[in-house]
C-alpha cells in the first residue's frame, strides 16, 4: 500500500520540494484567473494559450540572439497589451450579449491561439528558453540519498516568481490609487461605478495582468520541463482553475494556498501510495474541486455573498 521509501527522509523531502515547485506554477496560473475574476466576474479561459503563444515567441527571439531576460521583458509587455486589447475589442462587446457570450469568446481565442502555435511552430516539442546554462537539469542538492533531495534552478525560479508576483499584486492592491480603485470594483461593481471609478479602465488592467501572469507561468513551465509544445498549457488550465476554486476566486492568498496545496496533493499521493498512479494528477485535481464545491463552494478563503431577494 505504501511506498518502500516512505521512511527515507531524503525521499520524503524530495516529494515535498517537488510538490511545492509544481504547486508554485499552479498558484501562479491561478492568480491569472483570480485577478480578472475579482473585477469582471469572468474567467479568462484563453490565458494559458496566450501564455503559450508568448513563450514560443520568446523562444524565437532567444534563438535570434536576444538575451533571455530581455526577451522575457519584451513578451511580458506585449502580453499586457494583448490582454488589454482582448478586453477592449472582444470581451467588452461580448459582455453586452451575456455571460455565455464571454465564455464562448475566450474559448474562441483559446482555439485560435492554439492553432496559431501549431501553424507557426509545429506540433513537435521544442527546446525551452532558459536562463541557465545547464538547462532543466541544473540543480541544488539539499540532501544526499539515494534518492537525493534537490531543487532544480527552474524550481527555485518558479518559487521566487510566485513570491515576487504575489507581493507585487498585494502592494498594487493595497498601496496604489489604481489598486484601491480595483479593490472597490471587486467589492461592489455597481457602487464603484456610481462614485466615479472608471470601470472600463479597471477591466483593462485586470485582463492585461491576467495574460501577463499566464505568459510568465508558461515561460516557467518551459524552464522547469526543458521543453515547450503547442499543448503545454492545456493541463495547466485544469490545475489553475482547480487551485483558484480551492482557494476562492476572490482571494489572491487563496490562489496561492490552493495552488501549493494542489501541487503537494498531486505529488504526495502517487509518491506515498503504491496503488495511486503518477498519471492521476488531473483526477486528484477534479476530486479536490468536487470536495470543495460540496463543503465550501466559495473556496477556503472566499467570501459567501448574500443576495437580497
Amino acid at each position: 500500500m505504501f511506498d518502500s521509501n516512505i521512511a527515507n527522509p531524503a525521499y520524503l523531502l524530495q516529494l515535498f520540494l517537488s510538490g511545492m515547485s509544481m504547486g508554485s506554477l499552479f498558484a501562479l496560473f491561478a492568480l491569472a484567473f483570480v485577478i480578472v475574476w475579482k473585477a469582471s466576474s469572468h474567467l479568462n479561459l484563453a490565458a494559458g494559450e496566450l501564455g503559450a503563444l508568448g513563450v514560443f515567441t520568446m523562444s524565437s527571439l532567444v534563438l535570434r540572439g536576444m538575451a533571455f531576460w530581455l526577451a522575457l521583458a519584451v513578451v511580458l509587455v506585449v502580453a499586457l497589451g494583448v490582454g488589454a486589447l482582448m478586453e477592449r475589442s472582444l470581451i467588452r462587446p461580448a459582455e453586452k450579449r451575456g455571460l455565455f457570450a464571454v465564455v464562448l469568446t475566450t474559448l474562441a481565442v483559446y482555439l485560435v491561439a492554439n492553432a496559431a502555435i501549431g501553424l507557426a511552430w509545429g506540433t513537435e516539442p521544442a527546446t525551452a528558453p532558459s536562463p541557465f546554462d545547464g538547462g532543466a537539469g541544473s540543480q541544488l542538492v539539499l540532501m544526499d540519498g539515494p534518492p537525493q533531495a534537490y531543487l532544480t534552478y527552474g524550481d527555485l525560479l518558479s518559487l521566487a516568481a510566485l513570491a515576487v508576483v504575489g507581493l507585487a499584486l498585494s502592494l498594487f492592491l493595497q498601496r496604489t490609487r489604481y489598486g484601491l480603485a480595483y479593490r472597490a470594483v471587486a467589492s461592489n461593481r455597481e457602487s464603484a461605478g456610481l462614485v466615479g471609478i472608471p470601470l472600463p479602465r479597471m477591466f483593462i488592467v485586470g485582463w492585461g495582468l491576467s495574460v501577463l501572469i499566464a505568459t510568465l507561468t508558461a515561460v516557467l513551465v518551459g524552464v522547469r520541463n526543458g521543453a515547450i509544445d503547442y499543448a503545454m498549457m492545456t493541463p495547466m488550465l485544469v490545475f489553475g482553475l482547480t487551485a483558484a476554486t480551492v482557494g476562492g476566486f476572490e482571494s489572491l492568498k487563496g490562489a496561492v494556498v490552493g495552488g501549493l496545496a494542489l501541487g503537494l496533493a498531486v505529488n504526495l499521493f502517487p509518491g506515498l501510495l503504491t496503488f495511486v498512479s503518477g498519471d492521476l494528477g488531473l483526477v486528484v485535481a477534479l476530486v479536490l474541486v468536487l470536495v470543495v464545491l460540496l463543503l465550501r463552494p466559495q473556496g477556503l478563503f472566499g467570501v459567501k455573498r448574500l443576495e437580497r431577494v
